[in-house]
């Protein structure tokens, strides 16, 4: 039973509430500490449930399973990626530093875990569930994010101008995209992906943009 005290006054959340958010936040930080200490495969739900202090039937209250765990720890990941490379660009970083910075996140977790990324992957585009459809919003909002950076760059450098920016966001995000696929498919070592990516992304800049051709 909550006290009368306890109940929200002016939008305050109650103690109820307080000790529902501070659970999902212990675990969800756990999680986050162990995914990309072990990887996917090598973390339990019970392990996640004893390093957040709490029973593991509390982990499934808040996520029903550890696939939705992985996939909510690697959305808000690249969500961060997402503020950071436009801030960076924002702050003058040139397009392929602010644009590697997006993707920061995902590639730092295929490097050091691919499994982590595949899981993402395959859960965001074959998962049910709330979580799945808000990964998807979040991976969506990378183009985009690519776009924004582009139309900056262009607002204060040359740029040809027979080049589409939207179309050629879409363009570098898809050739990013493969690039990680690679990885986590086996395909390509995952030490090299950082390499790949900066080649990728300043390969398409300058044969659709000529962004980088007088430096």
């Amino acid at each position: 039973m909550i006290d009368a005290a306890d109940d929200r006054e002016g939008g305050a959340l109650t103690r109820r509430e307080r000790s529902k958010r501070d659970k999902r936040e212990r675990i969800f930080q756990a999680a986050t500490d162990l995914f990309a200490r072990e990887g996917y495969s090598a973390v339990t739900t019970e392990q996640i449930a004893e390093a957040a202090d709490v029973g593991a039937g509390t982990v499934f209250r808040y996520f029903p399973t550890k696939a939705e765990l992985l996939v909510a720890v690697m959305s808000e990941q690249l969500r961060v990626g997402t503020e950071r490379g436009l801030s960076a660009a924002a702050a003058g970083a040139t397009p392929d530093d602010a644009i590697l910075a997006l993707l920061d996140p995902l590639v730092e977790a295929s490097v050091e875990h691919p499994e982590n990324t595949r899981v993402y992957q395959r859960e965001t585009l074959f998962g049910p569930g709330p979580l799945q459809e808000g990964a998807t919003q979040q991976v969506a909002q990378l183009p985009e994010a690519i776009h924004r950076i582009l139309q900056l760059h262009a607002s204060q450098h040359p740029v040809r101008d027979d080049v589409d920016l939207r179309d050629a966001a879409e363009a570098i995000y898809a050739t990013m995209l493969m690039n990680v696929v690679r990885v986590t498919s086996g395909r390509t070592a995952s030490t090299d992906l950082p390499a790949q990516l900066r080649r990728s992304v300043g390969f398409l800049l300058r044969a659709l943009l000529g962004i980088g051709e007088d430096s």
